[in-house]
């Protein structure tokens, strides 16, 4: 007595039933849009977050810089290399850059800064300032960069807005 081993039946690997076929790929279909979507979202605030560290660096740079320089030159000679300084250095296209002497004022006064945005108050040059910190009054360089970044999505121009600035003072004296 020999028996022979019947084939099983194959099942569908969709599902077993033939009105199923097509399911998965209708609901592939209605998900790739908002796949992409949110592909295309994690990949603009990817750069965009690049880019604000690369004006972060640049920006940290150029302090260092004023510091460094601000030691022997003053005003616009200073304000002028600073600036160039930050338009060299930075690795994305900035739409401004700019650096400011003493807040404007005269380059043998000093001052007292608080707060952020900074307020300066003129003040004689060693004289303590008034803030409760206990610092003396010096000499600044405020320095300032912008850029406008292009999103892949245009949405994400309304949701985050295109530009990014940012800013640093730093004391020299």
């Amino acid at each position: 007595m020999s028996s022979k081993v019947q084939p099983r039946r194959r099942r569908s690997n969709l599902g077993g039933k033939s009105g199923e076929a097509g399911v998965a790929a209708m609901e592939f279909g209605l998900l790739l849009p908002v796949l992409v979507v949110i592909f295309l979202g994690i990949a603009d605030f990817s750069v965009a977050y690049h880019d604000q560290l690369q004006l972060s660096s640049a920006l940290a740079s150029a302090a260092d810089y004023a510091f460094t320089q601000g030691q022997t030159e003053s005003g616009s000679t200073l304000t002028t290399d600073v600036t160039n300084f930050v338009n060299t250095v930075s690795s994305i296209p900035l739409s401004a850059a700019s650096a400011t002497y003493n807040n404007g004022g005269s380059a043998t006064s000093c001052y007292c800064v608080t707060g952020s945005p900074p307020t300066y108050t003129e003040t004689t040059c060693g004289a303590t300032c008034t803030d409760g910190s206990g610092s003396t009054a010096g000499k600044y360089v405020s320095i300032s960069a912008s850029f406008s970044f292009t999103p892949l999505f245009p949405l994400q121009t309304v949701l985050f807005g295109n530009s990014y600035s940012q800013s640093v003072t730093v004391r020299l004296q």
